[in-house]
């Protein structure tokens, strides 16, 4: 199954299962096609199923019968199982829609399970590979989920580092879909469909098969108003190329991108350094401290006051206590 399922070996799709989760599958015709197209390979690497269906561990299968063995032992050995595609709502038998070369939803077909290759022939991918790599990606899902959450204690380098990374990683995706799209209009534009990673946005491909192929070629068959709309497009892009280059240069365009982008790294970063906990936050503002030292300034201002104020309303309490005592020594000094 490593070899069927390796980078050389045969295509696969993910689609939705009844009553289960998302499976990967292969069609018949491909599994035999493979393994006739692929003699070296089969003898270098199946030789263990070539033993055990051919009695030969360097015969590799000649025909379709023989290639047709190999998968029913594969599905023996619960490798995999056969399925049908099971279409929401059902076939109808008057139908003449052409079925799907690859259907987004399969069953299970328990009452048939011998390995044909024809085209409409599916099968379930049973086989996990190695527990070994299994419980090692889980473990490092595990350090990941730890480590996300211990973010507000992480050191501002790797906190600075982690908002580098996914400001790059992000102006690389917006920037890879933005030269796409741009490139597919001039293409479409002089009749030609061209995509590069025509599967980036695939949900049904895995990581690498996002990026395979490398691009799609397709001439199109429009006519005669589709060629109206792509020239009257053709003549606004021209006009507005025109009219932009008399104001702007690539130059004066390079500089805003660049003070953009230094202008959205330098923006996360003060975030950062701003969390309650960092450096920055630890040490105050030129602004607050300006501030502490107005209110310092307007305090001592008005304690003095007070201070003064109570000073002269002791002077005339003690004033007036000694006007009675002096008017009443008077008399004594006279008798």
């Amino acid at each position: 199954m490593k070899t069927i399922l390796g980078k050389k070996g045969i295509k696969t799709k993910s689609a939705g299962l009844v009553g289960s989760k998302k499976v990967d599958y292969f069609r018949g015709k491909d599994f035999t096609r493979f393994l006739l197209d692929n003699e070296n390979l089969v003898k270098k690497k199946m030789s263990a199923a070539l033993l055990d269906r051919l009695g030969d561990k360097e015969k590799a299968p000649k025909d379709e019968k023989e290639a047709e063995e190999i998968g029913k032992g594969l599905i023996e050995h619960h490798f995999c199982y056969k399925a049908r595609n099971a279409p929401i709502g059902g076939s109808n038998s008057g139908d003449k829609t052409k079925p799907k070369r690859w259907p987004d939803r399969l069953q299970k077909n328990p009452h048939d399970q011998k390995f044909t290759s024809t085209s409409e022939d599916f099968y379930v991918i049973v086989y996990e590979g190695s527990s070994g790599m299994q419980h090692f990606l889980l473990a490092l899902i595990i350090v990941g989920v730890l480590l996300a959450c211990m973010f507000p204690v992480w050191p501002m380098w790797a906190k600075i580092g982690i908002w580098y990374l996914s400001v790059i990683f992000l102006s690389l995706y917006f920037g890879v879909l933005i030269l796409r799209m741009l490139i597919f209009t001039l293409f479409w534009i002089v009749g030609f469909d061209f995509w590069i990673f025509p599967n980036l946005n695939d949900e049904y491909c895995g990581f690498l098969d996002s990026f395979q192929p490398l691009y799609s070629w397709e001439k199109r068959k429009d006519d005669a108003l589709m060629l109206l709309v792509r020239f009257s497009s053709l003549a606004m892009t021209a006009l507005a190329v025109q009219q932009i280059a008399e104001t702007h240069s690539l130059a004066d365009v390079q500089d805003f991108v660049t003070s953009s982008y230094v202008d959205i790294l330098d923006w996360g970063v003060d975030k950062l350094t701003a969390l309650p906990g960092s450096d920055r936050q630890a040490l105050p503002s030129v602004e607050s401290l300006m501030r502490e030292m107005e209110n310092n300034e307007s305090n001592a201002t008005c304690v003095g006051d007070n201070c003064a104020t109570k000073g002269d309303a002791i002077t005339e309490e003690e004033d007036d206590t000694e006007e009675p005592t002096s008017k009443g020594e008077q008399p004594e000094a006279s008798e």
